[in-house]
């Protein structure tokens, strides 16, 4: 869908007083529908949860975007699908051994004083261009932290280079090694991003523990606490005194009291985090949202009414709690309306009050104006696309839901399955033979859909990617070197690589797990990913040689952001525009200590698609160069090197060069790194 800027009336009533509210967004692994009191269970105690539910909304149909954990997370945190991410299936760890296929491959594990990370074998991992809900807080003066399970990559994909600038726990586990301190097993040595502390203590705890200092670091300044626990994930491990308490209590089908003392430390921690916004005092602007990553798994849980588990697409496999509360929420309320995980992004956007970003599509709606005043959620359907998964005998499947009815879409054995949920909640009596026009009607949404998100089919043969080197670990000899800019530098550094490659660790952000390097385009994607960029390959520089302004100035559709071939459309940032968010980003260079140094945008020549005008470098080139003169930052004339060398270094109509010309570059470059090197 096209996003487009929208601040509500009840938002702006909400932040009023000047101060922004703050988010809590509680996600728990594998939380099973009904594995809470407030969701029917007469088993479970919740009573911390139970007490969310009464001074907030409670939905009945919620979904997560998909029957496993990464590519759900992947759409919490970004607002988009799945498919559209390419993020389909769970992703396995840095610590398995890529191969062919992992499924068929032993897990092995360097650990000791050897310990090393070995890159992911399959391509499901979050992109770190994609934008974070974090990273748009965090633009917003937001204090961000994520606590628990990420399971979205490590090292530059790790939560610090998503916009979080806390992390306590967040690394590429699918599970804890173990819930008890040191949290380590035969072959895991702990986790890396959360040191033990106490010897014994339960993880679940620590990360109740973790949100409640956190909260109350932040109670002066709106912040997004991101709790992600592990639980109740496997391995099955619980308190004792917990275990014994289930143990003792009268046996319903759900029989599992190591499970449930699991469920019953999940809500303790939110009895943490309540207690820590009540004892702040800022609990009457705080919106918090508790749901689950996928259903509950078959074995620990008991999905009943719901058919089937984690893994599977019937309801028991997508269905999940979820609960809003927060300012302007009526009390002990209860939605039947259709609810999913890329739906907490621009929900989040609006209760916060802020704008959406021009030309970034995102699929869910925003459900703000739903939870306060009851007004009708704004879709057609919802979707799921599950193509690679190869685990529990669950063969690739799309699903669409419109209304009552849901169709199953199989790419082997037989190829759908019907059900009217309203009626058939269970899924028992499949209505596909009887309804064949209707059967029709929903394929063709779901097909349509799939082209629209660019879902990779079975037979596309993504299942697994082969495997690429990780980021190389800087020499801790060399001074390090950072190179930011549009596609004019990815062009040109290679070749500095190889010019300073005995004087200096070259690198600029990268794409594909460091197989291709990130076009940093303009000051509009500048202001949302410097963050990430700055604390990539371990956060610590001596030069940053950094360009915007060729993406800037090109003309854009004023509808949908999209390149224009029409001088008389906008600028993708006007000047002005340009030079309050280059400002933004050189304020942030400068906070890394590091010599800087700015290139001025290159030629533009005539007929170069999309349009640019001729003269626009020149404007754009003296805004920065006045922004640089004003704190003292080097300027690498590139522009005034390239114009009287065009015809023999640029490509005709193009703003790209030949390879001659960003060879001729890379040395200008070079030559400005190293004498920033040796500057004192």
């Amino acid at each position: 869908m096209r996003c487009i800027l929208i601040l509500s009336f009840a938002i702006l009533v909400g932040t009023a007083s000047g101060q922004r509210p703050n988010v809590v967004l509680v996600v728990v692994d594998d939380l099973g529908w009904a594995d809470l009191t407030c969701q029917g269970s007469t088993y479970f105690q919740t009573p911390h949860i139970d007490r969310l539910a009464s001074s907030g909304m409670r939905f009945t149909d919620a979904y997560a975007a998909c029957a496993v954990c990464s590519p759900t997370r992947a759409a919490v945190l970004t607002g988009r699908y799945p498919a559209r991410l390419g993020l389909t299936d769970w992703m396995r760890p840095s610590w398995r051994r890529a191969g062919k296929n992992p499924q068929e491959n032993p897990t092995e594990y360097v650990g000791g004083a050897n310990r090393k990370l070995l890159c992911p074998p399959n391509p499901f991992w979050m992109e770190t261009d994609e934008v974070t809900i974090a990273e748009m807080l965090r633009g917003a003066g937001y204090a961000t932290c994520h606590i628990g399970k990420w399971h979205l990559g490590h090292t530059e994909r790790a939560p610090t280079g998503q916009g979080f600038t806390e992390n306590f726990g967040g690394w590429d586990f699918g599970q804890p090694p173990s819930y008890f301190d040191p949290y380590k097993n035969q072959r895991i040595e702990g986790i890396p991003t959360l040191k033990p502390r106490k010897a014994g203590e339960y993880l679940t705890d620590r990360e109740g523990d973790e949100a409640a200092a956190f909260i109350q670091r932040n109670k002066d300044r709106p912040f997004f606490l991101y709790l992600a626990h592990y639980a109740v994930h496997t391995p099955i491990q619980a308190k004792p005194d917990l275990t014994a308490h289930y143990e003792s209590r009268p046996k319903t089908r759900q029989k599992n009291a190591k499970y449930a003392a699991m469920v019953h430390s999940v809500d303790d921690a939110m009895g943490k985090v309540t207690a820590a916004l009540e004892a702040c005092g800022v609990q009457d602007r705080t919106y918090v949202i508790f749901t689950s990553d996928n259903g509950g798994l078959l074995g620990p849980t008991h999905n009943a009414p719901l058919r089937s588990g984690k893994g599977f697409p019937y309801e028991g496999g997508v269905r999940v709690p979820l609960i809003v509360k927060g300012p302007g929420i009526a009390r002990q309320s209860t939605s039947s309306a259709i609810a999913t995980s890329v739906d907490y992004f621009p929900t989040i956007l609006d209760l916060a009050g802020l704008p959406r970003t021009e030309g970034h599509d995102l699929d869910g709606v925003s459900l703000a104006a739903h939870v306060k005043t009851n007004a009708p959620v704004q879709r057609d359907a919802v979707f799921w696309h599950f193509p690679h998964y190869r685990g529990r005998n669950v063969s690739p499947y799309s699903i669409v839901r419109s209304g009552k009815f849901k169709l199953i879409k199989r790419y082997e054995g037989p190829t759908f399955e019907l059900f009217n949920l309203a009626e058939d909640l269970g899924e028992m009596t499949d209505l596909s033979k009887k309804r064949p026009a209707l059967v029709k009607q929903l394929d063709e949404r779901l097909v349509t859909h799939l082209a629209k998100v660019g879902a990779k089919l079975p037979r596309d043969n993504l299942d697994y990617r082969a495997p690429v080197a990780p980021n190389p670990v800087p020499d801790p000899a060399l001074p390090r070197v950072l190179i930011l800019g549009d596609s004019i530098s990815i062009g040109y550094t290679k070749e500095v690589k190889s010019i300073l490659e005995k004087e200096a660790m070259v690198v600029r952000p990268t794409r594909n797990n460091g197989k291709n390097a990130e076009n940093c385009q303009g000051t509009n994607h500048g202001v949302r990913r410097v963050d990430a960029w700055l604390g990539s390959h371990g956060g610590k520089w001596d030069v940053i040689h950094f360009n915007f302004g060729l993406h800037d100035l090109k003309r854009v559709k004023a509808d949908t952001g999209k390149n224009s071939n029409d001088p008389n459309d906008p600028y993708q940032a006007a000047p002005d525009v340009y030079k309050k968010q280059l400002t933004e980003i050189v304020a942030k260079l400068k906070k890394t200590g590091a010599k800087l140094i700015f290139a001025t945008t290159t030629p533009v020549p005539s007929g170069v698609r999309p349009y640019r005008a001729t003269d626009d470098p020149k404007t754009y080139n003296q805004i920065a160069r006045e922004i640089m003169k004003n704190r003292g930052i080097e300027v690498n004339d590139l522009f005034a090197f390239a114009e009287p060398r065009l015809e023999n270094l640029q490509k005709k109509a193009d703003v790209h060069f030949k390879p001659k010309g960003s060879k001729a570059l890379a040395r200008r470059v070079a030559r400005a790194v190293r004498r920033a090197l040796h500057r004192p």
